[in-house]
């Protein structure tokens, strides 16, 4: 190995190995370009042209004081112009070349010397290729979703070169991540738990999948698991009575209504999977408003105002949870129980006072049946959805505006409502 390669520091990050791969992808297409005679097709503009010279002056001076990691900072920069329509000098590519060797990711110093050996047929490329081609070999190690083994990359005789340390010592950056690794690794044994493999230097090893064996399957986790809370100012409105709501049995009933409240709920979260999991919430739901009778606001004969309507519900609501990024959104049956206060009657004693049914209620008439309070119970179920926007994390829970909207019968009406509110909800693992 070249000089290069001598006094390694011993600290690494993905980052690096990341800008290898993008070299790698970026210097493959612009030498498959250049073969076939076609020019990138982006253009550098006068910023770019200017910033090159001040990043590439930049880079220099800091190789002089043998600062690789800020070298290789500065390189990460070209390569972002690079995709601008710079184009890198035999210069640059060397200085990248050195920084990446000397931090030790030799898959990213190998893709360098073959984008600059296309430029210029240097000697000592060549003989820094035919060095790495000598000590190394590819490989992709693939590990699958259900692995929940070791992870580490272990040399059966692990290498003296400090470059071939730091190159394994990236690998397993990477893997830990956790993530599958492509690159370059020293000839030689290896073991990943319980499976082994091989690296022949200057050879293609192909894919090595990572499945589990006995013992090494990944134990389930929920990928999200915590409490859930929404809290929001709602519309509630009792419907008109159905047919049911209208006949002898039912009696006297109020008249349709509807108001503004609070609704809160809370409850728990669980991701199943990175995007399905089960909700279940119980919660609080009120209403508050005017009298109004067929849309028209009721006043005492006398001007006074007439008692307004309430309802204080209690729910319980199961559904399925779903999540998309910073999309979420949830479904399911729900159930109310709880009762109001009324001022307006209406119903099949209204239209029917002389009926032996509505013997409580006779001589009511119409009139004085605007003026009726009724109390009573309300049990209804029906369904419930809800949509939310991720917005803001806080410790373990993210923040995330929701709209939500549902509707419930108690067999006499329909009770449709919607809410506008805030939730917080658990971070996703996933993310």
């Amino acid at each position: 190995m070249t000089q290069n390669l001598r006094h390694l520091p011993r600290q690494f990050t993905l980052s690096r190995l990341a800008s290898a791969s993008g070299s790698l992808l970026l210097s493959t297409a612009l030498l498959g370009a250049a073969s076939l005679g076609i020019a990138p097709p982006a253009h550098a503009g006068d910023v770019e042209k200017a910033e090159h010279v001040r990043v590439s002056e930049e880079m220099r001076k800091l190789a002089q004081r043998n600062a690789w990691s800020a070298v290789e900072a500065q390189f990460e920069k070209l390569l972002a112009l690079q995709s601008a329509g710079e184009v890198l000098t035999v210069q640059e590519l060397s200085l990248g070349i050195q920084a990446a060797q000397n931090l030790g990711d030799i898959t990213a110093a190998r893709a360098r010397l073959e984008q600059a050996i296309k430029i210029e047929a240097n000697p000592d490329f060549q003989q820094q290729i035919q060095a790495i081609d000598a000590n190394y070999g590819h490989v992709k190690l693939a590990y699958d979703k259900r692995y929940g083994g070791d992870r580490v990359i272990t040399p059966a005789s692990p290498p003296f070169a400090p470059d071939q340390r730091a190159s394994i010592a990236i690998a397993n950056t990477v893997v830990a991540a956790p993530g599958d690794y492509d690159g370059l690794l020293p000839a030689g044994d290896y073991s990943i738990g319980t499976h082994k493999f091989t690296i022949a230097a200057g050879k293609d090893s192909g894919n090595v999948a990572i499945t589990p064996s006995t013992g090494e399957s990944k134990a389930f986790a929920f990928a999200w698991l915590g409490p859930r809370a929404t809290i929001g100012v709602s519309e509630l409105v009792a419907g008109g009575l159905n047919s049911t709501g209208s006949g002898s049995s039912a009696g006297l009933q109020a008249a349709n209504f509807g108001g503004i409240g609070a609704r809160v709920g809370v409850g728990l979260d669980m991701g199943i999977t990175p995007h399905v999991g089960v909700l279940a919430e119980v919660g609080y739901h009120d209403l508050f408003g005017a009298e109004q009778v067929d849309g028209s606001p009721v006043t005492n004969p006398d001007g006074s105002a007439v008692a307004g309507n309430s309802i204080h519900m209690g729910y319980g609501w199961l559904a399925a949870s779903f999540r998309f990024d910073k999309f979420w959104a949830a479904a399911g049956p729900i159930w109310g129980i709880g009762g109001g206060s009324v001022t307006g009657a209406t119903g099949y004693c209204v239209s029917n006072p002389t009926d032996s049914a509505c013997s409580a209620n006779a001589g009511l008439g119409e009139e004085n049946a605007r003026y009726q309070r009724l109390n009573g119970q309300i049990m209804a179920g029906g369904g419930a959805a809800s949509v939310s926007y991720a917005l803001f994390d806080v410790g373990p829970f993210s923040g995330a505006v929701t709209l939500e909207g549902g509707a419930q019968t108690d067999s006499y009406r329909l009770y449709p409502w919607g809410q506008a509110g805030l939730t917080f909800a658990p971070v996703s693992k996933a993310n």
